[in-house]
């Protein structure tokens, strides 16, 4: 899903910097859902591109319902709406629909919150590149216009995007730490949402 397992956990500046912080403290949630998802499966095609945009659009709506303010949820709705009904034209499959309750989450609502979801969304954007050229193939006729997000951009906006976190988080532990509880909310939030779709409590189509 994104980059984040990619760097150590015992990192000697985890304690001070925002960045390294968030990585030591999601590693071991991010491992776990890079070995689960859909697109994470042997021979992933169409069908679990669709599961897998279905997972995110559940999750990005559940994370607005329990308080999220950040704007970006917003773009990724959007985007995922688009990509799932350019999947639907393609294939004339609808994808599932996850049924997950929705429940307030004050972690994603504390002053710095929006950084570790921001965290969060921009690394799976990030990782989505990895994704697409590895699965641009096998998901023909599918473009992965999700994935593919703002092609070579994306790194650029992950670089401006690491500058400005750690601009606003110096030297501001309680804020740091609100930003760690949201982004941790946030990729246990999505595998609750994976254990449901894995365990059956999901829609047939999407409306």
């Amino acid at each position: 899903m994104t980059e984040h397992a990619t760097a150590p956990t015992s990192s000697p500046d985890a304690g001070t910097d925002p960045l390294a912080r968030l990585r030591a403290a999601t590693a071991q949630l991010h491992a776990e859902l890079d070995a689960g998802l859909p697109l994470a499966r042997d021979r992933a095609g169409p069908r679990d591109y669709q599961q897998h945009l279905a997972l995110l659009r559940t999750w990005v709506g559940l994370l607005r319902d329990g308080g999220a303010r950040l704007a970006l949820l917003d773009e990724e709705a959007v985007a995922l709406d688009a990509e799932l009904a350019e999947c639907e034209r393609v294939t004339g499959r609808r994808a599932p629909v996850v049924a997950m309750p929705a429940a307030a989450q004050p972690a994603l609502q504390a002053d710095g919150a929006d950084w570790g979801l921001a965290y969060v969304l921009q690394g799976s954007r990030l990782g989505g590149q990895v994704l697409y050229k590895r699965l641009a193939q096998a998901m023909a006729p599918l473009r992965l216009g999700y994935l593919q997000g703002a092609g070579g951009a994306t790194g650029a906006r992950w670089k401006a995007f690491v500058a400005q976190l750690k601009t606003e988080l110096a030297d501001q532990p309680a804020r740091t730490e609100a930003a760690v509880q949201a982004a941790r909310q946030a990729f246990e939030l999505l595998l609750a949402c994976h254990r449901a779709m894995d365990g059956g409590t999901v829609a047939p189509a999407r409306h």
